[in-house]
């Protein structure tokens, strides 16, 4: 039976096309002036394997065009590693080649820790950065023993210049793909964040945002001993008969025409959100008095009962009733709610399309 929960995957990369493509020209470039390198340096091995180099990156950047990102990350990661091992191995272990492992290492562990990655994806990924630290060892002890096959020796000069390149751009690198993954994963945490405080439908604040903030705003009022806090609880009249007579989607269409309004008093202070169906919860804005606020609320439903807002064919209006409440000394957050939602009750029992406060 197949998963048709269609879960969330990733590819195992985290950073973008266009900053892979981004990566691959650099690296193209890079080997275009190693061609040079090696051909002042007559080592002719190389700047034939150089040139088969900059094919690949050629064809990664194709790749990547092609939205097949993820073959090109290995295609680039392979080459890589070969090139650092044949560069070790006719130049030697004193030019500093191998430091680029390390920057290896991190572009492709680094994805280890993403989340979405199956047991096979990091499988691949932990059997090659085993296999690039144990080349890393093999090939510095072979280097220090002089057991490579190293027939193009640079001068101590030029060798000491290379390695202090390598280095360079070798811890370059390892900063850029942290750098990349923090910023990845706090792209990813604001996501989570976003989510997880505000409504699918409305883009305002959900239930469990609003929740936290009204414990909040208590907990200032007990400590400031203040009783400037007021919520106010607003609730659509007939919703369901909106729903079974226009379908869903007018319904929905509903809750976001009553969101616009409710944002239209966002810079006086006003605090909204969703708290659950077609009930929204307000906070008042500070420094204003229970009279104000009723005001408030009387201009908002005013402004509900006159919007109208076209679905499908149909013209469409529809009114709320409110009910609200003020804190007082010792309340605890459900009951001042409670007291909201007894005002919202009366308001709906005596005619609806009122406010009660």
């Amino acid at each position: 039976m197949r998963d048709r929960t269609h879960k969330q995957t990733m590819r195992g990369d985290y950073l973008s096309d266009k900053q892979y493509v981004v990566v691959a020209i650099a690296l193209l470039m890079t080997h275009i002036l190693l061609e040079l390198f090696y051909l002042w340096l007559g080592c002719i091995p190389m700047a034939l394997i150089n040139i088969a180099s900059i094919l690949i990156y050629v064809v990664s950047i194709i790749v990547i065009v092609s939205n097949k990102v993820l073959v090109s990350i290995w295609i680039m990661v392979f080459e890589v590693y070969l090139h650092v091992v044949c560069c070790c191995i006719f130049l030697g272990i004193m030019c500093g080649y191998q430091l680029w492992l390390f920057g290896t290492l991190s572009c492709i562990f680094l994805p280890f820790f993403l989340p979405g990655l199956n047991g096979f994806q990091k499988k691949q990924i932990g059997i090659f950065s085993v296999v690039i630290i144990g080349t890393f060892m093999i090939l510095t002890t072979l280097g220090r023993q002089n057991l490579l096959p190293t027939n193009y020796n640079a001068s101590p000069e030029v060798a000491s210049v290379l390695y202090y390149v390598n280095a360079f751009l070798s811890f370059s690198g390892i900063m850029f793909y942290a750098a990349a993954y923090n910023s990845r994963m706090s792209e990813k945490n604001m996501e989570l964040q976003m989510a997880a405080e505000h409504d699918f439908l409305t883009g305002i604040y959900n239930r469990q945002r609003m929740q936290k903030i009204l414990d909040a705003e208590i907990l200032r009022a007990q400590e400031l001993d203040e009783n400037h806090l007021m919520v106010a609880i607003a609730d659509i009249d007939f919703f369901k008969k909106i729903n079974d007579t226009y379908g869903h989607v007018t319904g929905d269409e509903a809750l976001k025409e009553l969101t616009k309004v409710f944002s239209r008093y966002f810079d006086e202070g006003l605090l909204y959100g969703r708290w659950g169906g077609e009930e929204f919860l307000l906070i008042a804005p500070e420094n204003m008095t229970y009279t104000e606020f009723g005001s408030m609320l009387e201009d908002i439903r005013k402004q509900v009962e006159d919007n109208e807002f076209m679905s499908g064919n149909e013209m469409i209006r529809f009114t709320i009733s409110i009910g609200a409440a003020e804190y007082k000394k010792g309340m605890t957050s459900e009951q001042l709610m409670n007291t909201a939602d007894d005002k919202l009750y009366i308001a709906k029992e005596t005619g609806r399309n009122k406010v009660v406060y």
